[in-house]
């Protein structure tokens, strides 16, 4: 049993971080009445994310990310965005395509950016930099799209399709329409 003793108590858990475990062990009810003022309601804002119609990184189960492979942010909206709207994901980038203003810092997704544990991680056109690979690493199933068969994101991935992403991706897309189509 662990017992926090100090006098302010956070516990925060991160989204798909922990699996579903059933435990049949018999458990004890305490009577807690805590003391509050409106002192211990203080607020501090660690963060602001826009408020937008799109899922965010960080409470999507997919997440649809890609990289310079891509050539320009002008080929997010065609590609990229159409596949997540399909899938019902987030989008996200690597760090040099934030950098570069293809993209919000928002979707930058890695070891200085935003760290992801999803079902579903689909990296298009990323190499897998070691601070990329950081934080996407408690993903589940993690899928890459890239024309580099060395690259190293397919060290790390579950399933990885070498290919071109403006061939691929828009192929995956009219594939899953058909899917759903057919199965609605």
């Amino acid at each position: 049993m662990t017992e926090i003793s100090t006098a302010n108590k956070l516990i925060g858990l991160a989204n798909n971080s922990y699996g579903l475990k059933e435990n049949a062990a018999d458990c004890a009810t305490e009577a807690f009445t805590p003391s509050l003022s409106d002192d211990d309601f203080k607020v501090q804002v660690q963060s602001v994310d826009k408020a937008t119609d799109k899922v965010s990184i960080a409470d999507a189960d997919v997440v649809v990310s890609a990289g310079r492979g891509l050539k320009g942010p002008e080929n997010w909206g065609g590609m990229i965005e159409e596949l997540a709207e399909v899938l019902g994901a987030a989008t996200a980038c690597s760090k040099p395509v934030s950098d570069m203003g293809w993209r919000p810092h928002g979707e930058h997704v890695g070891q200085t950016g935003k760290p992801v544990a999803t079902n579903l991680y689909i990296a298009i056109g990323i190499s897998g930099a070691i601070q990329h690979l950081a934080g996407v690493s408690s993903s589940k199933v993690k899928v890459v799209i890239n024309t580099d068969p060395e690259a190293p994101f397919f060290k790390a991935a579950d399933y990885g399709v070498v290919g071109d992403a403006f061939e691929v991706v828009p192929a995956l897309i009219e594939k899953l329409k058909a899917f759903k189509a057919a199965n609605a």
